[in-house]
C-alpha cells in the first residue's frame, strides 16, 4: 500500500504566517510518524519559495515533505481551495492508495492505533466526525442541483451526515471511479459552485451518501483541535 498524509496550504510574506502549519506538522510527528513512517505531502498555490519550504522541512523532525506546485488548476480564493479538495486533489493523489488529509489548521492531540490500518477493504473513506453543512446558500441551492444531475431526491444524500473533511482518510481509487469523478468534476466546475461557495463538505458528504453510504468509517483513536473554530474533535 501506498499512503500519504496531506494539505492544501498557502504561502506568506513572513514565516510567522507559518506558525499554524508548523504547528500541525510537529503534531503530526509526535502523534503519528514518529511511530509510522508515513509520508507527508503539501500542495502549495505556486507561492512557497523553495526557502521557505526549506524553513519548513528543518522544522519538522520526519522524512522530508513534498511540497506540490497547483498553480496550473489553482483557481483562486475559497471556492478556489473548495473546487481543490472536491475534485482536482484526487487526480494528483492517484498515486496513492489511501490518503489521509490534515488540514493546516488542525492540530492533532492524540492518535492511538496507526489510521491507516483501520481502514476497512469495505471502507472508502474514514471521517472524524459528522457534521452538518451551516452555509445557507448552499443549503439552497447545492441539494437541488445534485438532485438535477443524479435524479435522487435530496431526502437520500442531504441529511447533514457529512464527514468534517479538515481531518479525514479517502480510497483515492473510489473518487476517480467514472460516475463519482463525473459527479464530482460537474459539481466542481459549475458556475453555481463559485456563485454559491458550495465547500468540499457537503459536496463530499452528499457524494459518499450515493454512492458509499454504508462505506463509511470512523479515524477511532483520534482527537485533534480545529484551530479555525476552536473546537476540539473527538473522532467517533
Amino acid at each position: 500500500m501506498k499512503n500519504i498524509i496531506y494539505a492544501l496550504t498557502r504561502g506568506y510574506n513572513t514565516r510567522d504566517g507559518y506558525n499554524w502549519l508548523i504547528q500541525r506538522n510537529e503534531s503530526i510527528y509526535e502523534h503519528i510518524t514518529s511511530k509510522w513512517d508515513i509520508p507527508m505531502l503539501l500542495f502549495h498555490e505556486g507561492n512557497i519559495s523553495q526557502s521557505d519550504q526549506e524553513y519548513i522541512n528543518a522544522l519538522y523532525k520526519g522524512s522530508p515533505i513534498t511540497f506540490v506546485n497547483i498553480a496550473e488548476v489553482w483557481t483562486f480564493g475559497y471556492e478556489g481551495m473548495c473546487r481543490f479538495n472536491t475534485l482536482e486533489s484526487w487526480k494528483m493523489l492517484k498515486d496513492y492508495d489511501l490518503a489521509l488529509r490534515i488540514d493546516e489548521d488542525c492540530i492533532i492531540n492524540k492518535c492511538e492505533t496507526n489510521p491507516f490500518e483501520l481502514m476497512t477493504d469495505e471502507d472508502v473513506y474514514l471521517k472524524s466526525v459528522y457534521w452538518a453543512e451551516s452555509h445557507s446558500e448552499t443549503n439552497e441551492t447545492l441539494p437541488d442541483f445534485i438532485q438535477f444531475l443524479t435524479g435522487i431526491t435530496p431526502d437520500k444524500f442531504y441529511n447533514n451526515k457529512f464527514p468534517y473533511t479538515n481531518v479525514g482518510m479517502a480510497r483515492v481509487s473510489f473518487f476517480n471511479e467514472p460516475p463519482v469523478n463525473i459527479l464530482l468534476h460537474t459539481i466542481a466546475t459549475s458556475d453555481l459552485q463559485r456563485a454559491n461557495r458550495w465547500g468540499d463538505l457537503p459536496v463530499l458528504g452528499s457524494v459518499l451518501n450515493i454512492f458509499a453510504k454504508d462505506k463509511v468509517g470512523t479515524l477511532n483513536g483520534m482527537s485533534y483541535r480545529h484551530i479555525s473554530h476552536n473546537t476540539i474533535i473527538e473522532c467517533k
